[in-house]
C-alpha cells in the first residue's frame, strides 16, 4: 500500500479520535454543569482542521481506498 495513503489514514484517524473525546468531554462538562468554553473551542479547531485535511485529501484520492 503507498505511504502517502497510509501517512492520510494515520492522520484522519488521529482527527477522529480527537474529535471523539473531545465530544465525550464536552458531554461529561456539560452533564456535570461546568464551564465547556475551553473545550468547546479546542472541539472547534480540531474540526476546522480536520475539514481542511478533508479537502486537501481529496486532492489525492478519487474515494478513500484509491489513488488517482
Amino acid at each position: 500500500m503507498n505511504s502517502r495513503y497510509l501517512d492520510f489514514k494515520k492522520q484522519e484517524t488521529k482527527l477522529y479520535d480527537e474529535i471523539w473525546e473531545l465530544s465525550q468531554e464536552l458531554d461529561r462538562l456539560d452533564k456535570e454543569g461546568k464551564d465547556t468554553t475551553d473545550t468547546s473551542q479546542r472541539f472547534e479547531e480540531v474540526l476546522e482542521e480536520f475539514l481542511l485535511f478533508r479537502q486537501q485529501g481529496g486532492k489525492f484520492f478519487d474515494d478513500e481506498e484509491h489513488f488517482f
